[in-house]
């Protein structure tokens, strides 16, 4: 499961550097992002399962539609209303990055066909040319994921991150100071 450690920790580093950056995004968010990344990989489930066939209330769908922009929105858009109604258009945000950055991680996986499947669906059927630049069970990824996420958490606990203030207190709710 190299590939969904790879992209749960290309999108803790991503989120954590744009929380930087972008001032409505605190650090609090970066979890979010990362469960963003994850949720596509549900599609996985298939291996718990045996089946790439699931009925629920009596209605069969596929679990790869998990990896399709449009179910993956939905599931989202669903699960954001179990946070304040203040925090839902930045938690939506987040998620929809980690999961915008998983589905683009998704396109440089070497594919037998030389092209990704229709990943966003339903906004086209179009299978998009894969860049295949690694498979989804390389170890390489992740080993470069890891020491990145890594040193980006440093930076960021340590508040060496650029405009942190290194003299300020820390803070304990969870934001970064300003």
């Amino acid at each position: 499961m190299s590939d969904l450690l790879t992209h749960a920790l290309t999108a803790f580093a991503v989120a954590t550097v744009a929380s930087w950056v972008v001032p409505w995004l605190a650090r609090r968010h970066v979890p979010l992002a990362t469960a963003g990344a994850v949720v596509p990989d549900l599609a996985k489930g298939y291996f718990v399962t045996g089946d790439p066939q699931v009925t629920v209330a009596g209605v069969t769908g596929s679990w790869y539609a998990l990896q399709t922009a449009g179910v993956v929105t939905c599931l989202l858009v669903a699960g954001v209303m179990l946070v304040e109604r203040a925090e839902r258009r930045v938690a939506l945000a987040a998620l929809l990055g980690g999961t915008g950055l998983h589905i683009g991680m998704d396109y440089l996986v070497i594919r037998a066909g030389g092209v990704a499947p229709p990943y966003l669906y339903p906004l086209t059927w179009a299978e998009l040319p894969s860049v295949d630049a690694y498979l989804s069970s390389s170890v390489w990824p992740s080993l470069v994921a890891l020491p990145v996420a890594a040193l980006v958490w440093y930076v960021d606990r340590r508040g060496l991150a650029p405009g942190a203030d290194s003299t300020a207190p820390e803070r304990t709710d969870g934001d970064r100071a300003n």
